[in-house]
């Protein structure tokens, strides 16, 4: 029994000694972009499906996600009583830092703001949006109605690098779960 533990106290002392516990050293240089996605407006009276970007700078973490109007492009068009349609938005913006656990491993304490509205999708009007290759898109007006409301957000998020040009991501915080993936524009500059 006590050469067992004396083996694990070994171990655990080599292992400690080898993985570089919370070297925040890492995040000097860091800089990555991400996408994500994911259902936004948890605990709010409009959850939707949103996506939106991220950006860790030198540990610090920022990131945008946004949903809706869910009808604004619908090709329904309709000028009878079920021309307005309700709809919302939602949009969180959340600011963190990433504290590396072990050189491919980080977790972020994460604190925010989500922002809804509630209105509706006017299908009786309709407008057209002409890209630069000439394609159309069509487009009703969102109405929006009452104020918006705020809320607090916060939560947490852990950060896996399986290789050192590309992270992947989970955040899970009061108005939001999602994921994402981001590339490390810093490693392509590194030397190595």
């Amino acid at each position: 029994m006590k050469r067992s533990i004396i083996l694990a106290a070994i171990m655990a002392l080599t292992m400690s000694a080898n993985a570089q516990w919370f070297d925040f050293s890492t995040n000097n240089g860091r800089f990555d972009l991400g996408l994500q996605l994911g259902p936004t407006g948890i605990g709010t009276e409009f959850t939707q499906f949103g996506w939106g970007l991220s950006a860790d700078i030198y540990g610090a973490h920022l990131d945008f996600l946004s949903a809706g109007p869910m009808y604004k492009y619908d090709n329904h068009v309709d000028v009878g009583p079920m021309a307005m349609v309700p709809d919302s938005t939602v949009t969180c913006i959340n600011l963190g830092y990433q504290i590396p656990v072990l050189p491919w491993l980080r977790i972020m304490p994460i604190i925010g703001h989500c922002h809804t509205t509630h209105g509706y999708t006017d299908f009786s009007t309709v407008n057209v949006e002409v890209n630069d290759n000439y394609s159309a898109q069509m487009y009703h007006d969102y109405v929006k109605q009452g104020p918006a409301h705020h809320y607090l957000n916060y939560g947490g998020g852990i950060v896996v690098q399986p290789c050192k040009w590309v992270s992947i991501y989970g955040v899970y915080t009061t108005c939001a779960i999602y994921g994402g993936v981001s590339v490390s524009f810093s490693a392509f500059y590194e030397g190595d």
